[in-house]
C-alpha cells in the first residue's frame, strides 16, 4: 500500500508540477448514485416523499462512513479518503428553499421561486434549518472522522445550478435574454453564499497534514480549497460565460490557495474562458458514461494542461485503453485519475496496470 508519507508527496508533486511523477490516482468505490451509499438515505428516496432537515440524523449516517474509510484504505491509490457532508443531498438549493423529494434512486429539487428577484441572499443564516443542518453534519463527521480522515465540501451546485432549481431550468434560460440584470444579482448572490457556507464549514472542521481535501474528488493540497460547478452553463453560449459567469467564477476561488472546476463535456465551448479565470488552479473533465471516451477528449485535456491549468480526468470507470491513451498521450506531471470502481478488487485491479507502465 502507499504509505502516508508517499501520498503527500505525490499530491504535493501534482500541485508543484514536478516532473518524474505518475498521474495521481484517486478511487471512489460504489456506483453514480451518491444517496444509494448510505443506508440512512434509502427510506427517504421514496418517490414524492419531501425531505426535510429534521429528517436528516447524522448519525445514522456514521457507519457508512466508516465502511468507505475502510474500502478506500484496502486500495493501493494515492489518495486519501475524504468524508462530505453527504454528498446525494442538494444543499445549496435547500439552503434557498428549494423542496428537496425523493426519487427512488437519487434526490430531486422542485421549484419554489416565482420571480428572480424572490432570491435573496442568506439573511439569518442562524435560522436556516438547511444550512445549520450542514454544518452540524460537518462537526459530527468530524467529531467521529477523530483525525483519521479530512470532512470538506461536498457537491454543491453551482450558481446557475441552484437558480435552474429555483425557478425552472427553462424559465432561467429565458431570463438570461429578458432580465439579465436580475440574473447577475442572483447568480452574485449565490456566489457570496456559497463562500460563506465554506467559510463556516471551515470553523467546523480541522486540518489535515497541514492541509485541506478537494471534496469528493479527494485530492489532497497543502493549503485551503474550494471547488465549484455550473452544470447549467451547458444551456448558455460562450458570450453569456463572458458576460454572467465569469466574474462569478473568479470570485468563487479567490482567497483560496488550491480551486478546481467541474465540467461536464456538454460545457466543453466554456473551456476557453474558463481558463481565464486567474486563481483557477486544476479543471476537472468529466468521464461520462455515456459521453465521450478519454482518446476523444486529448484535445480539451490538453488545452486545461497547456493553459496552466492541473488536469483532473475522471469521475468515472477506466479502462485499459484509457490508461494507455494517457501513457502516450499526455503530460504525467499536473494529471490526476479519479477512478469510479465497483469494488476493491476492480479497483486494484486498473492501478496495478497503471502501475505497470514504466510512468
Amino acid at each position: 500500500m502507499v504509505s502516508t508519507e508517499e501520498k503527500l508527496r505525490r499530491h504535493k508533486a501534482f500541485w508543484a508540477a514536478e516532473k518524474g511523477n505518475k498521474p495521481l490516482v484517486i478511487v471512489r468505490i460504489g456506483d453514480l448514485f451518491l444517496s444509494r451509499r448510505f443506508e440512512a438515505m434509502l427510506p427517504l428516496l421514496e418517490r414524492g416523499h419531501e425531505i426535510t432537515p429534521e429528517q436528516i440524523v447524522v448519525e445514522d449516517f456514521l457507519p457508512d462512513y466508516e465502511r468507505m474509510y475502510l474500502e478506500a484504505n484496502s486500495v493501493n491509490q494515492d489518495g486519501f479518503f475524504a468524508a462530505e457532508p453527504c454528498t446525494g443531498l442538494p444543499w445549496m438549493e435547500a439552503i434557498f428553499g428549494a423542496r428537496v423529494v425523493g426519487e427512488s434512486v437519487s434526490v430531486i429539487t422542485r421549484p419554489v421561486v416565482g420571480e428572480l428577484s424572490n432570491i435573496k441572499g442568506i439573511e439569518d443564516k442562524g435560522k436556516n434549518q438547511w444550512y445549520q443542518k450542514y454544518l452540524e453534519f460537518s462537526a459530527k463527521l468530524t467529531a467521529f472522522a477523530k483525525g483519521r480522515f479530512p470532512v470538506c465540501q461536498p457537491i454543491l451546485r453551482g450558481v446557475t445550478d441552484t437558480v435552474g432549481a429555483l425557478i425552472g431550468q427553462s424559465e432561467m434560460a429565458y431570463a438570461l435574454v429578458d432580465e439579465p440584470e436580475k440574473v447577475k444579482e442572483a447568480f452574485f448572490q449565490i456566489a457570496e453564499a456559497l463562500r460563506m457556507l465554506i467559510r463556516d464549514q471551515y470553523k467546523t472542521t480541522i486540518s489535515f497534514f497541514g492541509g485541506r481535501s478537494i471534496g469528493f474528488y479527494h485530492i489532497w493540497a497543502p493549503g485551503s480549497v474550494i471547488w465549484y460547478q455550473e452544470d447549467l452553463a451547458s444551456l448558455m453560449s460562450p458570450a453569456h460565460y463572458q458576460e454572467y459567469l465569469y466574474q462569478t467564477s473568479c470570485r468563487i476561488v479567490e482567497d483560496y490557495e488550491y480551486s478546481l472546476v467541474h465540467l461536464h463535456p456538454a460545457s466543453f465551448l466554456h473551456l476557453d474562458g474558463i481558463l481565464q479565470v486567474a486563481n483557477l488552479k486544476a479543471v476537472q473533465l468529466n468521464k461520462d458514461l455515456t459521453g465521450p471516451s478519454v482518446e476523444e477528449m486529448l484535445p480539451q485535456c490538453k488545452a486545461v494542461l497547456d493553459g496552466g491549468k492541473n488536469l483532473v480526468l475522471g469521475m468515472g470507470p477506466f479502462t485499459k485503453k484509457d490508461i494507455d491513451v494517457i501513457y502516450e498521450e499526455l503530460p504525467h506531471e499536473r494529471t490526476a485519475l479519479n477512478i469510479l470502481a465497483d469494488s476493491v478488487e476492480e479497483a486494484n485491479e486498473i492501478i496495478g496496470y497503471i502501475d505497470s507502465k514504466d510512468w
